[in-house]
């Protein structure tokens, strides 16, 4: 029996499709996660990492307010929970270069930003590693504990070894899969992050970058063939619209003609 008719006809065993499914929501989670990653965002948070000296304690500015960016990422609001303190924090946020402004009687301090730095965009490429990493290993946990439940069911025998066997390599092709789309999310929202900046640091990342530019030439190969074959598709149209135009000018010359002959006959009768 051919083996990969065997293992898409079997259906003796529910571990591997719990396993898959269980990979394929652990790479929609991670693609959601990612999301929250915005180069836009690396401000707010060197805002709120700041520190300055109040009464002799060093204290973030995320302790003394709320740091938001509502509608310009250049542009940050610092809602100062103490007005006793605005002074001070505007002061303070001057002297490290940024310009901010209180409007009196305000407790929101207005301040504007400059893009983020290498420094800050590579920050965030680090941490698209590190969840990459972490959901990688999310999949790896997936398959051992499948493996272990399908090992204690062929003790119990509740399934055979060729059962155990099929279901088995239908988990490791899928952890490869998988694994291997993870990776390719992860350098897309590398590369989207740092922009020029972007380089390759992660073994199999030259290898990726070499799957995404083959996709994206596929994806640009197809939309112009879209392109080309609407292009022909409205072509033809006028065409037939031509064509038909003229038969219909050919019909309505034929029937006046025919009509001035019936004319004719029927004077001179």
């Amino acid at each position: 029996m051919d083996e990969g008719n065997y293992i898409s006809a079997n259906l003796d065993e529910g571990y591997s499709p719990e396993a898959i499914a269980n990979m394929e929501n652990a790479l929609e989670d991670f693609a959601v996660s990612l999301t929250e990653i915005k180069p836009e965002d690396a401000n707010i948070a060197v805002f709120r990492g700041l520190k300055l000296t109040l009464k002799g304690r060093p204290r973030r500015l995320a302790e003394l307010g709320n740091v938001e960016s509502p509608d310009d990422p250049m542009k940050i609001e610092l809602m100062i929970y103490n007005k006793e303190q605005i002074e001070e924090v505007l002061n303070f946020i001057k002297n490290n270069g940024f310009p901010a402004k209180n409007e009196p009687g305000s407790q929101f301090i207005h301040i504007r930003v400059p893009k983020p730095s290498r420094m800050q965009l590579e920050e965030l490429g680090d941490e698209v590693i590190r969840r990459t990493n972490t959901a990688c290993t999310r999949l790896m946990k997936i398959k051992t504990n499948t493996g272990l439940r399908i090992r204690a069911a062929m003790e119990k025998e509740y399934i055979d070894q060729r059962i155990s066997g099929v279901a088995l390599k239908k988990i490791d092709n899928a952890l490869e899969r998988i694994t291997k789309e993870m990776k390719i999310v992860g350098v897309i929202k590398r590369k989207s992050i740092l922009g020029s900046f972007f380089k390759t640091i992660e073994r199999d990342d030259a290898d990726i970058i070499k799957v995404i530019n083959k996709r994206i030439k596929l994806e640009k190969d197809k939309i112009s063939k879209e392109q080309e074959l609407r292009i022909k598709n409205e072509a033809l149209e006028e065409q037939n619209q031509s064509i038909d135009k003229i038969e219909n000018k050919i019909i309505e010359s034929n029937e006046l003609k025919t009509a001035n002959e019936l004319n004719i006959s029927t004077n001179v009768s």
